[in-house]
Parts: structure tokens; sequence; C-alpha cells
């Protein structure tokens, strides 16, 4: 990092299924420091296998922020995101500790080191970005992309659609409708859970369950894929 007076920050991000998540509790190791999570999936309480979110046991290696803190209907934005992250920022950096972003949602993570503003009825928009005014990041921030050939990524995303389905991802989302959770939460509306509901209904076999998420993430890794070309400040690592 620099001598910049700026709060400082690591950033690991990358399309689904580079090893981010990996990545990050190992450096967090190494540092002695926090990882704070920029997924809009983590959030949600009690959506473990299909967020492919950190295990408690990992959880107790390094401390995580913003996993685990909302219910189901309540409502996550890029705002709610935003102003979370900045505090959990500044008190991280108040201990001497350098905290670790890692996700692959593109938007929070941008708006959060290009220092969006929003409206004042958090409409999302944002109303001024400090990095289109300064050319600068909000943040003294070491940014890194994880990225690999993309016919390997297809492979590691196909294996981990069918792990997720073998490690019990219908079994959670009956427990969860079983729990009270509707199923027009918008957590529901994730990649996996929408389409395992519609394998509740009968409207399609497990197998066609399984090939549908594995086309909706692959797609999901090529809007992130997009998204991550507007950020030209990304020092990008190849995964091999």
């Amino acid at each position: 990092m620099s001598d910049s007076p700026k709060e400082k920050v690591f950033v690991i991000l990358g399309a689904t299924a580079t090893g981010k998540s990996s990545l990050a509790l190992w450096l967090a190791e190494f540092l002695n420091t926090e990882i704070i999570s920029a997924d809009s999936m983590a959030v949600y309480k009690n959506f473990n296998v299909g967020t492919a979110k950190p295990s408690l046991a990992e959880r107790r290696r390094v401390k995580h922020h913003l996993i685990d803190i909302l219910e189901p209907e309540e409502k996550f934005s890029v705002v709610e995101f935003v102003g979370r992250a900045s505090k959990l920022i500044t008190e991280i950096n108040s201990r001497k500790k350098i905290p670790i972003v890692v996700g692959g949602t593109g938007l929070y993570i941008q708006a959060l080191v290009e220092g969006y503003k929003f409206d004042a009825d958090k409409n999302c928009k944002s109303t001024e970005k400090f990095f289109a005014e300064t050319g600068e990041l909000k943040y003294d921030a070491q940014i890194i992309g994880l990225t690999m050939n993309r016919a390997e990524l297809y492979e590691r995303i196909d294996a981990r659609t069918k792990k997720m389905f073998d490690s019990g991802l219908v079994e959670e989302v009956k427990n969860l409708l079983a729990s009270g959770v509707r199923p027009d939460a918008q957590a529901m509306f994730g990649i996996g859970y929408k389409e395992t509901l519609e394998y509740l209904r009968g409207e399609m076999t497990l197998e066609e369950t399984v090939a549908k998420v594995s086309r909706a993430t692959r797609n999901f890794a090529k809007r992130q894929l997009t998204w991550y070309r507007r950020m030209s400040y990304i020092k990008f690592f190849n995964v091999v």
C-alpha cells in the first residue's frame, strides 16, 4: 500500500467459481485481518448451500462481515452495501488493520471504491462519483481480479452447481418454505433458488433444474466479466 492518508483496503473480485473466497481467507489469515463480503445473496440468513457462503468453520478462522445479517424478506441494495461497508472499513482501519472486500457483485464494489454518493431518498441513483470527478479512488486500494480460461471457468461452474445439489440445495429450499419464507421473498430470486422452486412446483425434472442453474450461472459470469471491464484499475491475475 502507499503512504496515502486515505483509508486502506484490499479488494478481491472475479467471476463466480474463480476462487475469490479461498484467496481472501488465506490472505486474511496471513495479514491477521477481517473480510467484508460483497455478495448480494450472502447477506440472507439460512441461504447457505446455493450461495456458496463461507462455512461456519471458515468464519471462526477469520471474522466475516455482511453475512447472515438479513431475513429473506428484507431488501438489500447497493446503497445499503456502501453505507455498511464504508463504516466497516473505517472501523477496521482504526484498529490498524486493512480489511479485505471480497465478492462478485460488481456494482457494489465499484460504487464503494469509486465513492458513489446517493440521493437522499435512497433510490439507488448515484448523484456524485468521487472517481469520475477526481480520477482517484476513494480508498488507497489494491484491487485484484481473478480470471481464467472461459472453458475451464464453465467446467468449474458446472461442477459447483452439481455439488450444490449434492450438498442439499433442494432440501434447503424445502426447509426455507417450511419455515415460512415466501416464494416471492427477495432472496428466493437468487440463482439456484428460483430454479429449485420451479422444480418443487413440478415444472421440470431435477436434471433439467441442474442444467438450468448451470446456464444461469454461466450467463451471470459473463455479465460479471463485462462489468469488470469498465473498472480499468483492476489488476487481473490468471488462475491456473
